[in-house]
C-alpha cells in the first residue's frame, strides 16, 4: 500500500510530475542560454530540472554576469510560455487527482512554475477545482531545494506538515519535501536515479504517476 492512502493531504509538484514538460523546459534553457553566449552541456541542465529557475542562472553564469539572471529568466519564461499548448499531462494523472479527492485527501500544488503556467497546467489537467491550495514560484523567498513552497502549501491547507506527502519528480522535490517535515514519494520522469532519490528521503518511488495512480486504486482508497 502506498503512503499516499494514509495522508491527510497531498502536495503534489507539477512540471515532469504531472505534466509532461521536462523536455520543453531543458530546451528552453539551452536555447535562451546559447543566445546569451553562455554554452551549456545537455547533462548540466539534466542535474538542475527541479530546482527554481534562479537556481538554474546562479549555477551556470559565470560570477562577472550574474546581474543578467533575471532577464535570462524572464526571456526563459517566455520562450517555455509559447510551447505551452504542446504539453499533455502524464497517462493517469488526472484520475490520480480525481480518486484522491473523492478518498477525502486534500490537494494542494507547490511548483515552482510561473502563476501563468500554474493556471495553464491546472487548465490542462482539469484540476481547478479540485485545489484546495496551490503556491507558485514567486510567492516565496527561496526556490527548491529549500522548503519554502511546501511549508506555503501546508500552511494554506491548514495542518501540520507532518500529515501530508509530497509527490515530486526530482531531487530537489525530495530534499525540499524533507525539510519541510514532509514525507515525499518520488518519481523517475524527472531523470533522477532511484537510489538517488532514496538516498535523499524519498519514502517511495514509482517511474512515473500512473504506477502511483495503480498502486493508489490497487489499495482500494
Amino acid at each position: 500500500m502506498t503512503i499516499l492512502c494514509t495522508k491527510a493531504a497531498a502536495i503534489f509538484d507539477i512540471d515532469g510530475t504531472l505534466v509532461d514538460t521536462r523536455e520543453t523546459h531543458l530546451r528552453a534553457w539551452r536555447e535562451v542560454f546559447a543566445e546569451a553566449g553562455v554554452p551549456v552541456t545537455r547533462k548540466r541542465l539534466e542535474h538542475l530540472f527541479g530546482k527554481h529557475s534562479d537556481e538554474w542562472v546562479k549555477e551556470l553564469l559565470p560570477p562577472e554576469r550574474q546581474r543578467e539572471g533575471p532577464s535570462i529568466v524572464k526571456r526563459k519564461n517566455e520562450v517555455f510560455a509559447s510551447r505551452l499548448a504542446d504539453l499533455r499531462p502524464f497517462p493517469k494523472a488526472q484520475e490520480l487527482l480525481r480518486r484522491v479527492k473523492a478518498a477525502g485527501i486534500l490537494i494542494a500544488f507547490a511548483t515552482g512554475a510561473t502563476k501563468r503556467e500554474l493556471e495553464h497546467h491546472l487548465r490542462l489537467l482539469r484540476a481547478e477545482h479540485l485545489a484546495d491550495a496551490a503556491g507558485y514560484d514567486r510567492e516565496v523567498a527561496r526556490g527548491k531545494p529549500a522548503p519554502d513552497i511546501y511549508a506555503l502549501a501546508a500552511r494554506r491547507l491548514g495542518i501540520e506538515p507532518g500529515v501530508a506527502v509530497a509527490i515530486g519528480d526530482s531531487l530537489y522535490d525530495v530534499q525540499a519535501a524533507r525539510a519541510a517535515g514532509m514525507d515525499c514519494i518520488a518519481l523517475l520522469t524527472g531523470g533522477f536515479r532511484r537510489r538517488d532519490l532514496v538516498a535523499a528521503g524519498a519514502a517511495e518511488v514509482y517511474p512515473a504517476i500512473g504506477d502511483l495512480f495503480d498502486a493508489f486504486a490497487a489499495a482500494g482508497t
